[in-house]
């Protein structure tokens, strides 16, 4: 991966991961939209060539807003087992459902008890 300020360390360029896979499927299509804006349809009129999607949108793409989205979308490549990852772990796998468990139950059992019923059995 080449440095330089927008240089991608945590993986290859969202951008050009997806030319080539629009490029390897054949997807070769104009913007659908083109049209509707005057600016790119007078333009094509002007050159006769379609604009790549990547540069249909006025927008400017945020290299760090598409090196988060690309993390997000492929967590296997750079995932490790920490210490903050096993807590976390514990804590919304085994803790949270644990004591929600517990005083629903626990719940349950005392309005048995106020309606008369024997208590039912906490798991």
């Amino acid at each position: 991966m080449a440095g330089g300020r927008y240089a991608y360390p945590y993986g290859p360029s969202p951008t050009d991961e997806s030319l080539k896979l629009r490029n390897s499927k054949g997807l070769n299509r104009p913007c659908l939209w083109l049209f509707s804006q005057a600016k790119y349809a007078t333009e094509y009129k002007a050159t006769g060539k379609w604009k790549p999607p990547e540069q249909c949108s006025e927008l400017i793409k945020d290299p760090s807003i598409e090196r988060f989205g690309w993390i997000r979308e492929n967590p296997d490549i750079y995932f490790k087992w920490k210490p903050r990852t096993v807590r976390n772990g514990l804590i919304f796998m085994v803790a949270i459902p644990g004591a929600l468990l517990y005083f629903l139950k626990k719940m349950e059992q005392r309005r048995d008890v106020q309606q008369g019923k024997p208590p039912r059995p906490l798991i």
